[in-house]
């Protein structure tokens, strides 16, 4: 691996021990603050892993050309996915710390309770969540290990099998996420609901995807096999599927909001009223010109997105707008009145990311950058050639 790979990987592994000593103490403090800040950079992480299998299963069925360039990539982050599990148990073990329909009081005092409280209680939930993980880990072994077991026998009947897998994977995929998103975050405020909730979500980890494999390309620049197949059309698609990405995005939010804003029904627009309050409304204008704007027209250009090092920046400032993507729609429901961040708020990702960020070194390390005998990606690499 390059130098900047394994320099990555140390800073990432001492980083994430320092943190999460600093956090356990910081919990036993103030135990609250920490499943606040807990919750919020653990969602935010997870959105790596997901959107990776999501993608992984998304190019198996079109077959891009982009995705060859990624794909083991995209295999490494999705196999993190038992970690993600064992690090949400924490949440799991106290929910009543982070979600306010625990509290039977107030959940007896919402008009709505009876048709919510069937659905949000403490045995469902935890069911549901080892439902998705046990989906989701399953899907992103089996893909993992065929295309694995492809390379290893030149077998063409493991694309079909990939492909097969992909199909019905990608409708359970959208349902599990969907229904994830509604138990872990959108039941912060059990009152309110939008049907496009989980869709938002679905696109923002696709896009948190894509901005970590570009800088895991950028930090392997000139690493082989992947420097032999690495071309300049490779790095255009990946800028491409960015920019399209960032635009549905901006597409899905701005539409949950005109609609829920457009019916000015009190229960529907008090999740939007508390997070354009003080403090929350300059993060919300932040997001709109750094998470939608500035990359929309930065990418439109054509020179930069062919350009691996510029594409990289880009890529790089998605990625921290998504930690502040993620902090917008989770802590305001602790903080209602305004912007309130704590030290553990910055301590709670950083520690849980040089968790995840050791991990997925250590599995992209175990196999071929490349997947060298897909029929697929040896069938693209003859047509670059001619």
């Amino acid at each position: 691996m390059t130098d900047r790979f394994k320099r990555t990987q140390k800073i990432a592994a001492l980083l994430g021990a320092v943190a999460t000593l600093a956090l356990i103490v910081g919990g036993l403090s103030s135990p609250l603050e920490f499943y606040h800040a807990y919750l919020y950079g653990y969602m935010t992480w997870l959105s790596i892993p997901l959107g990776c299998l999501g993608l992984l299963m998304v190019h198996h069925m079109v077959s891009g050309r982009w995705g060859h360039a990624i794909q083991r990539i995209l295999e490494a982050g999705a196999l993190t996915l038992p970690l993600m599990a064992i690090l949400f148990i924490p949440i799991v073990a106290r929910p009543g710390a982070v979600y306010p329909w625990i509290d039977g009081a107030k959940a007896g005092a919402a008009p709505d309770a009876p048709v919510w409280s069937a659905y949000l209680n403490v045995p469902f939930f935890i069911v549901r969540y080892v439902i998705y993980f046990g989906l989701w880990t399953g899907m992103a072994y089996l893909l993992s290990l065929w295309s694995r077991k492809q390379d290893e026998s030149r077998d063409p009947r493991y694309t079909e099998k990939l492909r097969l897998l992909s199909a019905p994977g990608l409708v359970l995929f959208a349902l599990t996420v969907t229904f994830a998103a509604v138990d872990w975050v959108m039941s912060l405020e059990p009152g309110w609901y939008s049907t496009i909730y989980g869709f938002i979500f679905i696109v923002a980890d696709a896009l948190a995807a894509l901005s970590v494999s570009v800088l895991v390309i950028w930090l392997l620049e000139g690493q082989r096999p992947l420097s032999d197949v690495l071309t300049t059309k490779h790095v255009h698609f990946l800028g491409n599927l960015i920019l399209t990405t960032v635009i549905l995005w901006a597409y899905m939010a701005y539409s949950q909001w005109i609609i829920i804003w457009s019916g000015n029904l009190p229960d529907e627009n008090s999740w939007y009223l508390h997070r354009l309050s003080s403090g929350w409304k300059e993060l919300a204008l932040g997001l709109i010109v750094l998470h939608f704007f500035v990359p929309f027209f930065l990418l439109l250009g054509r020179r930069l997105k062919q350009s691996l090092r510029y594409l990289a920046i880009v890529a790089l400032g998605l990625f921290i707008m998504r930690f502040a993507d993620m902090y917008w729609l989770v802590m305001p429901s602790f903080h209602i009145s305004g912007l309130t961040m704590t030290w553990m708020d910055v301590v709670a990702p950083i520690a849980l990311g040089g968790i995840w960020v050791s991990a997925f070194f250590a599995l992209l390390k175990k196999h071929s950058l490349v997947p060298t005998y897909d029929p697929r990606f040896v069938s693209a690499q003859g047509t670059a050639e001619h």
